[in-house]
């Protein structure tokens, strides 16, 4: 239906209702009789014609009226509109049902819920991983049926990027893990994985690596004693002994540091999933860091700006050895030149950035530097002594923080490392006083 046949109708009806007036008006002599005609007559047909239509409302399964061409088309334009819908309307089950067979298809558990979190549909993998039944569970809280804290506040916080683990039962060696994905407009597809032996594994490896350490740290103790002693006990000590108990000293002293920062990185790995409420001063922390290194490393310069007086809510221990780490590895792997480090304001939370103008790195090493172990130069870690943890330990603390660790850097142009946390964990600085 075109608006030019819709004038032309009303200006039809108009034009006869006019002339009917007129011949009224010319029969009784007064216009106003003729004016009150013409107006009574327009009136009467659009009545007539939307009489019509609300027939047609009331049974919409009929044919449209047949009127006027102008008015059939508007009619016809409306039915087809209408047969359409009703067409997708029948073929959503049928979407429906060919999405359940597909997903209900995996092996793996899957289930279906609304932007309220309600359960809409699950698959049998998932009825019998979790112990439910759909014909009684459905519509029902996912929270409801796994009363979990941890589990609620991921949800609330609809940050799924990593996903959640949770210990359903009372056997503590049952461990699911949750992934919650976008489907469709706010739904969300959610997979359900047993990795209650791979949780199992990462706790072995943990305790294992924590156990040996402190193993170690008895007959490293012995040895260190030893060797300390040695020279106080010979007087004339050969010369061709010295360097050798000198070399043995350097060497028990960095496996002091290494034991250290593996119990260290084991602890933080442990307590990685806890929520960190404890409200830090940041720039109280990050000037008596300054200040212990700068009393380690004379001859340095350690520039610190406090530009943002943001305090954090995470865990003060862990914040001061991601501080350390960045820091030390700053003076470390700069011969010369100052170590600057900022605490600053940005658009998505406040940042701390350490920035040195040493040697550089290369940008394929920048992936793996969080790597434990990983050595840009080996050669030059073991001269200054690095463990191969400092970064990795940074990267766990980042991560118990909902932080981004972000570095730049170009080979002889030095390096800056970014720590970027959110706006949620920062307070303001008259906060909790």
């Amino acid at each position: 239906m075109t608006n030019t046949g819709l004038l032309a109708l009303e200006f039809r009806r108009v034009l006869l209702s006019v002339a009917v007036g007129v011949a009224c008006w010319m029969a009784i002599g007064n216009p106003y009789i003729g004016a009150a005609v013409a107006l009574l007559m327009l009136l009467s047909l659009w009545g007539w014609q939307l009489s019509r239509l609300y027939r047609w409302f009331a049974n919409p399964d009929e044919m449209p009226p047949l009127g006027d061409a102008a008015v059939r088309g508007i009619l016809r334009d409306v039915y087809l509109l209408r047969s359409r819908g009703l067409a997708r309307e029948s073929a959503a089950p049928a979407s429906h049902a060919d999405r359940d067979d597909s997903i209900g298809s995996l092996r793996e558990a899957a289930m279906i819920i609304n932007s309220r979190s309600e359960l809409l549909w699950c698959n049998g993998a998932a009825e019998h991983l979790l112990d439910v039944e759909l014909a009684k569970e459905e519509g029902k809280l996912l929270s409801s049926l796994f009363p979990k804290k941890a589990l609620t506040k991921y949800m609330r916080e609809e940050n799924f990027q990593k996903p959640l683990r949770l210990r359903p039962g009372r056997d503590p060696e049952y461990c699911l893990q949750f992934e919650f994905s976008r489907f469709g407009a706010s739904d969300r597809l959610v997979f359900i994985r047993d990795v209650s032996e791979q949780d199992k594994l990462e706790r072995m490896r943990r305790d294992f690596v924590g156990n040996v350490s402190h193993e170690l740290r008895t007959p490293l103790t012995v040895i260190k004693g030893y060797i300390e002693t040695l020279p106080s006990l010979v007087s004339e000590l050969n010369a061709t002994l010295q360097k050798p108990l000198a070399s043995m000293a350097t060497q028990v002293a960095r496996m002091e540091n290494l034991i250290a920062d593996l119990l260290w990185l084991a602890q933080i790995e442990t307590v990685e999933g806890e929520r960190k409420e404890n409200l830090v001063d940041v720039c109280a922390l990050l000037s008596t860091v300054a200040e212990e290194l700068r009393f380690a490393w004379p001859d340095r310069d350690i520039a610190l700006q406090l530009i943002s007086v943001k305090r954090l809510l995470g865990d003060e221990r862990e914040l001061r050895s991601a501080i350390s780490n960045l820091v030390v590895n700053a003076l470390k792997y700069s011969a010369t030149g100052p170590v600057s480090v900022k605490w600053l304001d940005s658009a998505v939370g406040p940042v701390l950035t350490v920035e040195d103008e040493g040697l550089g790195i290369a940008a394929k090493h920048i992936p793996r530097l969080t790597e434990r172990f990983y050595r840009v130069d080996k050669s030059r870690s073991q001269q200054v002594g690095g463990t191969g943890l400092g970064l990795a330990i940074v990267k766990h603390v980042a991560v118990s923080h909902e932080a981004k660790l972000f570095v730049e850097s170009q080979p002889g142009e030095g390096s800056c490392f970014r720590l970027v946390f959110p706006a949620s964990r920062c307070a303001d600085p008259d906060f909790g006083d």
